[in-house]
């Protein structure tokens, strides 16, 4: 991957959905040409041209955000009509691609307000309590309370620093859900894989994988 490619939103050669192209469906919050920049389709012809472009990505992404206020005020109806596909009648996942969208819209929310440092308990409850509510009052005729109890944790103490997986990890099939899902959008699926990128870390190299640790 290039250094330019590297610096890109998402650009790690995830695919999301098993798209093939940026023209697989319609364009949404993103246009065909930005689609196609984001999957490594297309290259700006000069380092200025590419930062309009992410200038461009970065506010539609942002107003795209601000749009789901809007969006939330279609008839009941349209909005069935957008979700009414997404299980069948026995409730298993029917339309994958929506169903794969929303796990990674709620993804992409909750990484960057944690990166921020922002409240997703107080959001995540807001979101819940709304929803939940307008949900018992629209199709149950009924006022209600919701009663939320959730615990998130993440054991520091116990993971594994990249620097040390070719001696501790035998197998992909040893590491918890969340990182092996975190290493799959980074096309990271084999042991080999992950064991030359923990030789990277030793060594201090430049890798593909934002943070601080990469930067140091």
């Amino acid at each position: 991957m290039s250094e330019e490619e590297s610096r890109r939103l998402g650009a790690t050669g995830y695919r999301p959905y098993g798209e093939r192209s940026a023209r697989d469906r319609p364009q949404g919050m993103l246009t065909y040409a930005d689609r196609e920049y984001l999957l490594g389709e297309t290259e700006p012809e000069t380092a200025a041209a590419e930062r309009k472009k992410r200038e461009r990505i970065r506010r539609r992404v942002r107003h795209g955000i601000l749009d789901f206020g809007l969006a939330a005020q279609l008839a009941w109806d349209d909005q069935q009509l957008i979700f009414g596909d997404l299980v069948d009648e026995h409730g298993d996942i029917a339309d994958r691609m929506l169903y794969d969208g929303l796990v990674e819209m709620f993804e992409f929310m909750l990484r960057n307000m944690t990166v921020q440092g922002a409240p997703f308990e107080r959001l995540l409850r807001l979101g819940l309590e709304r929803s939940l509510g307008v949900y018992y009052l629209w199709y149950e005729g009924l006022l209600v309370d919701v009663d939320i109890e959730y615990r998130v944790g993440v054991d520091v103490d116990g993971a594994i620093p990249l620097a040390e997986t070719k001696s501790r990890v035998e197998t992909v099939d040893d590491l918890p859900t969340a990182a092996l899902l975190a290493l799959e959008e980074y096309g990271i699926t084999s042991v080999s894989e992950l064991h030359a990128l923990g030789t990277g870390a030793r060594q201090e190299e430049d890798t593909d994988l934002p943070g601080r640790w990469a930067r140091e």
